[in-house]
């Protein structure tokens, strides 16, 4: 059977060689692999992005890899006008383009709005119905490209489970994977899209998934977890200049993650730019999140694990991100108040 029809997969649980894993991403991108659309891609760039939001377990649900999924294709077919496959002689789009074209109608969107604009109420909608379509196909058809060795996956239950030895791996070697998965995708698109609409087609597929405003992270940290001083130099914070800071960059995350987030002085924020803190912040940062989760409850740390941000803060550093940063004046040291 078709990797496409089966309505679940179990990876396999064995030990596998690096060239075996490397292997099973070479056939996701090489001739071998049957691309009538981009949503492999699409949905691998899901997989990706949402790797730090597993529970313990590894898994992911369907409503938060298609949530991301949607993200990704609002921007790409409504705001840039790509194609997803060739032209059908009925100049009918794929699912996926029909759902979103139709949200925009149904919801009376004149002009293109990028997809955090949109209300909680829209995206679940959205997410739903592209779900319902292109859990169909996608699903199983990545797991057949991947030699079966990424995840399991059930269409009843509506998750995937990835494979730990994968899930390691691809941590490992996120920044290439995710390039490569790029390129391959661009190359798509240049195929299926007039010339005119196929420029900076990377660029494009990079910045598909947007940060969201923050000022809702910056409302909870601020205001009800009381963090008032700088989290690196420790300088008292005015609720007009607080800036909202991704501990490890945003730009490897590619999420909004509380656990990730503190609050910084317009000048911390500046410098530390793209880089990663030193290592010494990391023991302040596990111990704050612990006092989120013991004081606030919040539901955005549901599936935080207390070794995951020192095993992305090292993930990061095998991706390139190699250049640590901390102010030149001494920060307040973060204080258990319990």
């Amino acid at each position: 059977m078709a990797g496409f029809d089966l309505k679940e997969g179990k990876y396999e649980a064995r030990v596998a060689s690096d060239d075996e894993l490397w292997s099973a991403f070479t056939c996701v991108f090489s001739s071998k692999s049957r691309n009538d659309s981009s949503y492999k891609f699409g949905f691998l760039k899901a997989i990706i992005d949402n790797l730090y939001n597993v529970d313990a377990d590894l898994k992911l649900s369907f409503d938060q890899l298609f949530s991301k999924f949607g993200e990704i294709y609002w921007n790409l077919i409504l705001k840039h006008g790509l194609r997803q496959k060739a032209q059908a002689k009925n100049k009918k789009g794929t699912y996926l383009e029909q759902i979103l074209y139709d949200a925009e109608k149904k919801y009376r969107i004149v002009e293109h709005i990028p997809y955090e604009s949109l209300t909680a109420e829209m995206m679940i909608d959205i997410t739903h119905q592209i779900k319902i379509k292109c859990k169909r196909y996608v699903v199983g058809a990545l797991y057949e490209d991947t030699n079966h060795l990424f995840y399991s996956f059930s269409k009843k239950e509506e998750r995937i489970q990835i494979n730990p030895v994968m899930y390691e791996f691809v941590c490992k070697h996120k920044t290439v994977i995710e390039k490569l998965n790029y390129y391959e995708w661009a190359k798509f698109l240049e195929r299926v899209n007039e010339e005119s609409s196929a420029t900076k087609l990377l660029d494009k597929i990079d910045k598909s998934a947007k940060r969201n405003n923050l000022s809702f992270y910056r409302q909870i940290l601020f205001d009800e977890f009381e963090s008032k001083n700088c989290f690196y130099c420790g300088k008292p914070l005015s609720p007009n200049k607080v800036h909202v800071d991704h501990f490890i960059p945003w730009s490897f995350i590619k999420d909004d993650n509380l656990w990730n987030l503190v609050l910084a002085c317009p000048s911390c924020n500046a410098k530390k730019n793209d880089k990663l803190p030193v290592r010494s912040y990391l023991d302040s940062i596990i111990e704050r999140n612990r006092h989120i989760i013991v004081e606030l409850h919040r539901p955005e740390m549901r599936n935080y694990q207390a070794s995951i941000i020192s095993r992305v803060y090292d993930w990061a550093k095998l991706n390139g991100y190699d250049k640590e940063w901390k102010p030149s004046n001494q920060r307040k040291v973060f204080v258990d108040t319990d």
